[in-house]
């Protein structure tokens, strides 16, 4: 890839970063937060929430400490060149796998919501030609194309109003009831519908105007937690916890259920809507992996890897055959995650202790 093709604005970090936290995860998320911590899923959302920005702003401060560097090189001035190469491997790894899974997500719901009798691996390959085409061209063309996420979030925002009348708050009662444990077992589903910050480490070379890229950054968690708030309220006040426990996916039934005056089907509507989120979250995953493998690797021949890639991608996303190995994977990617995001605070304190590269009076 060429450097300016992934160069990227502030502005377009946030829609970068919002469009791979809101996908798949927003889907999913008002049910596993019913089912471990009842009606007040939405205070797990506002804790973790504030948490993840102060994560966000050490990463930031982090990748300030080093002149113009990724994590990549940020380890190999931290802990030398063999165990630089392990760690880098090992987030590359991850991002492969998070990519795969999401990859994998996205055609499950695909498949069970439009088009059920097309095999997955048919899904998958005409999923991924999108991805492919503007992963081509760079980062900055996939961030270009995150500005789309706007228009998504805009739509289930007046669903949220449509069905504002129906609403009862009643079920929102009594707020604090779970008390901490329930906050605590509402660690999994709220990091994960969350992750995909962590990749400001990787990219944060390729930000143009690095003295907003603080306030930028905790302005796209603030735009994701605002709406993982809404979401959750509304659809806590509209079907209640004990409905939610049972639901897949309460986003698309909240849609299902309100009656239109033309529109028969707004469900169907909504999940059009909402294709393109879920494309962005794989999308922007797929994007930062290949450039990963790109920076580290430096390959020279882009269409051949990148087809490659792409192709090994598909196979490894074709791997869990049911919404139950689903599941069962997307926890492995959470501890990844969240380790990832340990790491990089544990970086940041130990960039105190072997100052190596360090920018001075920083």
């Amino acid at each position: 890839m060429d450097s300016k093709q992934n160069q990227i604005t502030p502005g377009q970090l946030i829609e970068f970063i919002v469009s791979i936290q809101i996908g798949v995860g927003a889907l999913t998320m008002p049910a596993d937060l019913a089912r471990t911590c009842g009606h007040d899923g939405w205070i797990s959302i506002l804790i973790y929430g504030t948490t993840i920005t102060a994560v966000i702003s050490i990463i930031i401060k982090l990748m300030n400490r080093y002149n113009n560097k990724s994590i990549y090189e940020i380890n190999k001035l931290l802990y030398g060149k063999y165990l630089a190469g392990f760690l880098n491997l090992l987030i590359v790894l991850y991002l492969w796998y998070s990519t795969c899974l999401i990859l994998r997500s996205y055609t499950n719901v695909v498949h069970v919501h439009l088009l059920r009798s097309t095999p997955s691996l048919v899904l998958c390959i005409f999923i991924i030609i999108p991805t492919y085409y503007l992963s081509w061209y760079g980062i900055k063309y996939v961030a270009r194309f995150s500005l789309s996420i706007y228009l998504s979030i805009s739509f289930a925002c007046i669903l949220f109003f449509l069905v504002f009348k129906d609403l009862r708050f009643s079920f929102l009662m009594p707020i604090g009831q779970g008390g901490i444990k329930c906050i605590k077992d509402s660690f999994s589903p709220c990091v994960f519908a969350f992750l995909g910050y962590e990749v400001i480490s990787i990219i944060y070379p390729e930000i143009t105007n690095k003295k907003k890229a603080m306030k930028y950054a905790i302005s796209a968690n603030l735009i994701t937690t605002i709406f993982c708030i809404l979401l959750v309220l509304v659809v806590t006040s509209f079907f209640g916890e004990e409905f939610l426990k049972k639901s897949l996916y309460p986003t698309f039934t909240l849609a299902r259920s309100y009656r239109a005056p033309i529109i028969e089907r707004m469900d169907i509507l909504f999940i059009a809507m909402w294709i393109p989120v879920m494309a962005m979250t794989t999308r922007g995953y797929f994007c930062v992996t290949y450039y990963s493998i790109n920076k580290l690797l430096n390959l020279k021949k882009k269409g051949i890897y990148l087809f490659m890639f792409t192709a090994i991608t598909i196979f490894l996303s074709n791997i869990p055959k049911s919404l139950s190995q689903i599941d069962k994977y997307s926890k492995v990617m959470l501890v990844s995650g969240t380790a990832f995001s340990i790491f990089l605070v544990v970086c940041y304190l130990f960039s105190f202790i072997r100052k190596r590269g360090v920018k001075p009076f920083v």
